[in-house]
């Protein structure tokens, strides 16, 4: 039997709320709260503590923001997963979601299958392990344990200027080298060896995890500094499924 999953919906439009709770029905083992402020969402949050949490931005009072900072830094609350929902632009909202360490963010208007997936995958990443889960992540070890990347030859070319030097692990850009942290290396090198390949959340999840920090928030913050680092449309992002490593020139 499925365990029971929390879900709160924090946005001060009621309209919003609704069409949230009439999407996300379809999963029969949440159970649904609703909050309109910040202030509230906290006071519940304490109160319930819900496994994952749909977070409005702007909102009179606590804004989205400040409500998921408090919840973050609260040891007993940390593990809840923050999902904004904002009409603010990408680049504008961003950054300040790594800051107040929120998991992922959804765009309004909102995509019903969008916002019914990435909902469903997180919880799903929150259940308990069993056979199951067990034969997956047996699977995932699977996917890595064969990669050498020495296989690709002395150097890797990744267009635009770009090459990785297989010896001695590092990025470069016209003979200049772009430094890289370890979980930034094994993402990279993941993504060459199944370059045009899907990777999913789980699979990237196993691989930075190894060396370091595993949540969803930690990943999309090592992938925004590979592209920082790399050129624009090298890492596709395939909303609610994973990322691809879009190389040609292999």
């Amino acid at each position: 039997m499925t365990p029971r999953k929390k879900v709160l919906i924090v946005d001060d439009d009621a309209t919003t709320r609704l069409l949230v709770r009439k999407v996300l029905m379809k999963l029969d083992f949440v159970d649904f709260l609703e909050a309109e402020s910040g202030k509230e969402a906290l006071k519940i949050t304490r109160k319930e503590r819900p496994n994952l949490i749909l977070m409005d931005v702007v909102m009179p009072g606590m804004d989205g923001y400040e409500a998921c900072r408090q919840i973050k830094n609260d040891p007993k609350l940390k593990s809840t997963v923050v999902i904004f929902m904002t009409a603010v632009r990408m680049d504008e909202i961003d950054d300040r979601i790594i800051q107040v360490q929120g998991d992922d963010l959804l765009r309004k208007p909102l995509d019903a299958s969008e916002l019914y997936f990435r909902v469903k995958n997180y919880l799903i990443l929150l259940m308990p392990k069993n056979d199951t889960s067990e034969r997956e992540e047996s699977s995932i070890s699977e996917l890595m344990e064969d990669f050498n990347p020495c296989d690709e030859g002395e150097y890797i070319d990744l267009g635009e200027g770009f090459y990785y030097q297989v010896e001695c692990k590092s990025l470069c850009k016209n003979q200049q080298n772009i430094s890289l942290m370890k979980q930034e290396i094994l993402l990279l090198e993941a993504f060459i060896k199944y370059r045009n390949q899907v990777l999913s959340y789980e699979q990237l999840l196993h691989i930075i995890g190894k060396n370091g920090d595993s949540t969803i928030a930690n990943l999309r913050t090592l992938i925004k500094l590979l592209r920082r680092k790399t050129y624009k449309g090298l890492i596709q992002t395939l909303p609610s499924v994973g990322y691809r490593f879009m190389l040609r020139r292999i």
